[in-house]
């Protein structure tokens, strides 16, 4: 088995996507983002490594009354819900195609587009 990734390589990993992506660096505001989703993939890794190291993912159990029922690994729910979470954080980073380019694209400092006719609505209510 290869060596396993680190926090620091998710980062790492995840600002060379983005830069891949917006063929800029990864902002400084975005830091934070790519901190936790770095550091879900690590756990997200070592919750795989425990499910693929069990014999089976489903066992035979006996029930309080004496039948046999079977029994799903408690880690599937929670290994179910990093990798939902996982997807989240990649398309809240620009990963996915669930992102649109322009989003990706789309300049936060901008500040107000003045042709918006949301925002010249806006104006003439409160002026």
């Amino acid at each position: 088995m290869g060596k396993k990734k680190s926090a620091h390589g998710y980062e790492l990993e995840l600002r060379r996507m983005i830069k891949s992506r917006t063929g800029a660096d990864c902002e400084v505001w975005l830091y934070p983002q790519v901190r936790a989703t770095a550091a879900n993939m690590v756990l997200l890794d070592k919750m795989q490594e425990e499910l693929a190291g069990a014999d089976t993912l489903v066992s035979l159990v006996t029930g309080s009354t004496g039948q046999s029922k079977n029994e799903v690994s408690p880690l599937l729910p929670h290994y179910d819900k990093l990798q939902r979470t996982l997807l989240m954080q990649l398309e809240a980073l620009g990963l996915n195609y669930s992102t649109t380019p322009s989003k990706v694209k789309e300049d936060a400092r901008r500040g107000v587009d003045e042709s918006d006719p949301l925002v010249q609505f806006y104006r003439q209510v409160n002026d």
